[in-house]
Formats: C-alpha cells, structure tokens, sequence
C-alpha cells in the first residue's frame, strides 16, 4: 500500500556490501546515520555473530532503542573490518561495541552479544531514546505538532517491529493461489497484545484528530508510515471512527494530495472502505478535464475500487482521457524508458485489462500497438503479453508475445 517496510527495520549493512574506495568515509556516513549512537558488530572466521546480532535487535527493550546496526567483517577479511581493527586496537575474534555519534565507543565486548546484555549497556551508558527525548520536550512544549508528529512516528515505527515480531513470518502461499487483486484478510493481534504494542500510537494520533491534524497533514503519511497497522484491531478502530474528519476536508479540497494520502493509508489500515461514495460526494472545480478526474493522488485506489465492485466500465472512463491526453503530449512521449513503464503500470494496464473484460479485446489491442509505438518502451508487448494470459486470453498474449520478439532491440 505505502512506502517499503525497509523503514521498520534498525539499519544492518553488512561491509562487504559497501561500495567504496574508502572504509574510513564509509564508516563515518553510517556513524550519522543515527546521532544518538550504533551498535557495531564486528565478525572473522571464528566468529559470526551477525545473524544472531540481528535478531536481537528485534528483542522488546531493543526495538524501543531502534539504533543502526553495523555488521562488519565475516569468514574473509575486507576493507571495512580491517580499517576497524586498526581503528579501535581489536585483535582477531569477534567483537561487539556501543558506539556514540563521534564513533568513540561506550561499551563494548568479545563474547557473543545477548539482549540482556546489549540492553544493560545502554542503560549504564544512559542511552536515552529518541521517543524518551520526545516526550521529555512535549512536557515542556505540549502544543508543538512537530514535536508530537515525531514522535507518532517514533510509536509508530517501534509498534511496526513490535507487531512483526508477535505474529511471526507470513506463510508462504502456493504459488497458484491468491489472485493479486484480492488481498487476504491480515491476521489481527489478540487484544491484550494489541493495546501493549499499539495504545501509545492510538492514544497521540487520536488526540491529534481531535485537534490541529489538518496542520500536519503533509507529515502524517510519513509518520505512519508501515502496514502493520493492519494487524491492529486498535488501530482499525480508530481510523474508521476518524476518517469522516479527512473526508469532509476532501469536500473542500478535492485535489490535496496529502488529504488523498490521509484517506487512503486510513482506508486501507481500516479494513477497506468504498472509494466510489467518497468520490460521487465531491465536486471538481469547473472546467475540470475528464483526465484530472479522479485526482492523480487517488488513482490507483480508484482502480482497486473499481475492481473489487467489477466496474470495469469506471475504469475505462478515467483512463482512456489520461491515456489520450498522454499521447496528445509530444514531450512526455519523449522522455523515454522510466516515464513508459510508469504509465504502463498506472494507467495503460488498467485500460487494456477493462476492455478486455469489457469484452472490447479490439480496442485492448489498438491502446497495445498505441503503447509500442508512443512509449518508446520495450516492455510494453511483453507486460501486455502477461496480462492476457492472467486474464486467460490465449489469443491475445499469442499476439503480444509475437511483437515483443519480433521488436527490434
């Protein structure tokens, strides 16, 4: 739905994996990447502790710290562990440390690390937390939205963690099952297990819904970013009891980004709520072009919408203006590899899969050849060879798949 959960996670790099000339710059970007300290762990061929130093930062008191992790090193030496060694005097073997900001070390050990451990070290190094400090300046500073979207984020992002680790790994599927468009229901946390991981976030996103949200607007996205959320039948509550607030602020500002963003993260961590009410309410200035209408913002959710009730119809009106309106534009024609696979996946793919269903495959065919001809895109015929055989159009994937050889590379 949003953003990738690569966000959710405490940063590990391994060395090997940093390119560049230069293990001291490189070192030194990853000791920024967190002003209030990083874990560093260092390995060799007697001591791999990586894995396990992973894991651990997945540990309740760990997750709250949310410090980078380092990990250096493995069963060959590189630049990055060697510049290390020499940097702090650490002989061969493994090695753990708390680093500060600067990179000065506050702890550190040569015996595999534990949760335990690691948690007690921050401690007696009086490691405050990022959402600790927070907190500390809004009871000094109780009205500052900054302050208190920062801190949502924060909640939000240790909760995200928090809710990984309960539930477990997603169960693989069977590679046949599950059509793409139609989601499982997410698994939701026992109740007890909810309100531990998930109140601190309720608590401050709804008191900010009772208050100044429209002033944050552009940062709630950011601050709730990850679809954990889902999994919390708190969560779900909340945005369902709130959302009528972002919908009567769309009726005033039917094209604001950062409101359609608001509607459709809630909408999503709520269950799922129609688009096409919400949309049949509101009123485009006039003169609207039919291509601005829906709002880009809101686009892609109006094609899922659309598709859940099989109004392929829908789909075929706001898309067939936007595609003309692209081919009409010589200089976005021209612009290459990257913009042609972006309109193949957020306009044109929706287009050809309604008139297909719609039972136009003529029309399918004709947006196809427009696509070739205007994108200047190579995957055009192979993407749209794929979509029929989804939509179990032999005929029409035999006919795609025939362009996609027969176009010169």
């Amino acid at each position: 739905m949003r953003g990738p959960v690569l966000m959710l996670l405490p940063v590990a790099l391994v060395a090997q994996g940093v390119r560049t000339s230069n293990p001291a710059d490189a070192f030194e970007r990853q000791l920024k990447q967190n002003r209030l300290g990083m874990w560093l762990v260092l390995d060799d061929e007697a001591a791999t502790w990586g894995t396990a130093a992973r894991a651990l930062m997945l540990e309740d008191h760990l997750v709250a710290l949310n410090l980078p992790l380092l990990l250096a090193g493995g069963k060959k030496p590189d630049a990055m562990s060697t510049y290390l060694r020499e940097r702090y005097g650490w002989v061969r073997g493994g090695h753990w440390a708390l680093l500060d900001a600067t990179g000065r070390v506050q702890a550190e050990g040569a015996t595999p690390p534990t949760a335990a451990g690691l948690g007690a070290t921050a401690e007696r190094a009086g490691l405050k937390t990022r959402a600790q400090e927070l907190v500390e300046f809004l009871a000094r500073n109780g009205d500052h939205l900054e302050a208190q979207t920062a801190l949502l984020r924060e909640w939000n992002l240790i909760a995200c963690r928090r809710t990984k680790r309960a539930l477990g790994p997603v169960p693989e599927k069977p590679v046949a099952a599950a059509e793409p468009d139609q989601p499982e229901e997410p698994r939701l946390l026992g109740i007890e297990q909810d309100l531990k991981i998930w109140s601190e976030t309720a608590q401050l996103l709804d008191h900010l819904f009772q208050g100044d949200w429209i002033e944050v607007a552009s940062d709630l996205p950011w601050a709730l970013s990850g679809d954990e959320a889902t999994h919390s039948p708190t969560l779900r509550a909340l945005w369902s009891r709130h959302l009528p607030l972002v919908e009567d602020a769309l009726r005033r500002q039917p094209n604001a980004w950062d409101l359609w963003r608001i509607w459709i993260l809630g909408a999503d961590i709520s269950g799922g709520r129609a688009l096409a009410p919400l949309l049949a309410s509101l009123e485009p200035l006039p003169g609207t072009a039919p291509e601005d209408w829906p709002p880009a913002a809101v686009l892609e959710a109006f094609v899922r919408d659309a598709k859940k009730r099989g109004d392929w119809r829908a789909i075929r009106e706001a898309m067939e203006p936007r595609w003309e309106e692209w081919r009409r534009d010589g200089r976005r024609a021209a612009m290459g590899q990257g913009p042609g696979e972006r309109i193949w996946s957020r306009i044109l793919q929706p287009l050809v899969e309604a008139l297909i269903s719609l039972g136009d495959a003529g029309a399918a065919d004709q947006v196809v050849l427009q696509a070739m001809e205007t994108l200047r895109w190579e995957g055009v015929a192979a993407q749209a060879r794929d979509l029929a055989q989804r939509l179990n159009r032999s005929d029409l994937a035999l006919r795609w798949g025939a362009l996609s050889q027969a176009r010169p590379r």
